[in-house]
């Protein structure tokens, strides 16, 4: 028993240390996300309605909520139900959310949002690689974006004081 209580610490020792910065802050641990208080990675990506399009375009200098997402996710599918209720009184507070669908294609995102009623504008990162721009460790993921394009939260849940983080210095 002693030596499976060696191993396994040995173990969660080494993939902590080779874990990118970014990986460990977004587990939870002291560390604060990277990506905090710093200019949120631009991208441009096909969207769900059509041509490829940038996040700047689509942010319009808004605060903006930035959710990361997949269809086959069951804790993406409660966040985005969540999400979809509450439309109208996140863009009454003047903040626009962007839904990033992680590793899918079109037709299977479109046959979801269709059923499910998501109204939301969806960029399609089919690649991951705007997932892997933004570090992300799992999904859900929120990024919280003030008007100036700056990271101000990263969380795995909305929170329920999601308009004060905007504001956080």
């Amino acid at each position: 028993m002693k030596i499976l209580n060696y191993t396994f610490l040995l173990l969660f020792l080494c993939t902590s240390f080779s874990m990118p910065v970014k990986a460990i802050a977004q587990m939870g641990f002291s560390f604060d996300d990277p990506l905090l208080n710093k200019k949120a990675p631009e991208f441009k990506l096909a969207t769900l309605n059509g041509p490829q399009k940038s996040m700047s375009e689509s942010r319009q200098g808004k605060n903006t909520i930035l959710f990361f997402w997949a269809t086959w996710c069951p804790h993406c599918r409660a966040q985005l139900q969540e999400l979809t209720v509450q439309k109208s009184e996140i863009e009454s507070k003047g903040i626009k959310v962007i839904l990033v669908d992680i590793g899918e294609d079109a037709q299977q995102v479109k046959q979801y949002t269709e059923r499910n009623k998501v109204t939301h504008e969806v960029f399609l990162d089919e690649n991951s690689e705007v997932a892997d721009q933004y570090g992300l460790v799992g999904i859900p993921t929120f990024v919280f974006i003030n008007k100036d394009g700056t990271v101000k939260g990263v969380e795995h849940a909305m929170p329920d004081d999601y308009a004060t983080i905007f504001k956080k210095k």
